[in-house]
């Protein structure tokens, strides 16, 4: 489904903690540092174990993809959108190493409605208020949505059911709901070297309270006007850490 013209983008009316007005190049910089902060991560483990919530079909807008087709990454890959799933499990049906889900992530299990967007997977979501963000972007988007009755886990049920109890990254993209997955996994046990989500749709009370999260745990939090990423402390060289929060924030303040 093709957008409309003109649509200014969710970050323009974000309430997140994280948003604000920033010059085009910062998602650009943003985007050459978390590359290299995973890249970096890569060659120092040599086999980095992960979890990707909303992983998509594995392509569109992956952060992850270039490194999990590299070999050298093994773990969880989730996504409950079944069009999405088909084509994540395609794509990597050749890389050992790796488990997919379907089931959905929430903050603890339980059957409940979530919402599908047939023709823009990337946009179902157990929020609807964030689906409705978009509202503009398309000619009728209410009517592309539909509601279906999911069982859903906490993220440290998944950990557990299939063996990723401690992972080095942690990726979400959860459609406004990031600040829940992340709540459901502790994160203050396991302690991954990287975490990585998506904050331009949460409020500015869920993404105060993630950022204090992550924070009191020992991350450094990196991140432009749509995404975090939060790097723990004794990951990398401090100096080098800083390094990397500096460059982003100069891209931001210019």
């Amino acid at each position: 489904m093709d957008a409309l013209p003109g649509w200014p983008g969710v970050a323009s009316f974000s309430t997140s903690v994280f948003s604000a007005k920033e010059p085009h190049n910062t998602k650009l910089v943003f985007g050459s540092v978390r590359r290299y902060a995973l890249g970096l991560l890569t060659r120092r483990l040599g086999v980095v174990r992960f979890i990707q919530v909303g992983a998509n079909d594995g392509v569109s807008g992956d952060q992850l993809h270039e490194f999990v087709v590299g070999g050298r990454w093994s773990g969880l890959l989730v996504e409950p959108v079944d069009a999405a799933y088909q084509k994540l499990v395609s794509v990597y049906a050749s890389l050992p190493g790796l488990t997919f889900c379907k089931d959905p992530v929430w903050s603890r299990n339980e059957r409940r409605p979530f919402y599908v967007v047939d023709g823009v997977d990337v946009l179902s979501s157990f929020s609807l208020d964030t689906i409705m963000l978009h509202d503009r972007k398309y000619a009728d988007l209410r009517s592309m949505i539909r509601e279906v009755e999911v069982e859903a886990f906490t993220l440290d049920e998944l950990a557990r059911r299939f063996g990723v109890t401690d992972p080095d990254v942690v990726a979400v993209d959860a459609e406004g709901c990031d600040d829940v997955v992340l709540s459901s996994f502790d994160l203050e046990r396991a302690r991954p070297a990287i975490v990585m989500f998506e904050h331009v749709a949460l409020s500015a009370a869920a993404s105060a309270a993630i950022k204090a999260r992550l924070e009191g745990i020992g991350y450094t939090l990196i991140y432009d006007r749509h995404d975090v990423l939060g790097i723990l402390e004794g990951t990398f060289e401090p100096t080098l850490t800083a390094f990397l929060q500096d460059v982003v924030r100069q891209a931001r303040d210019n």
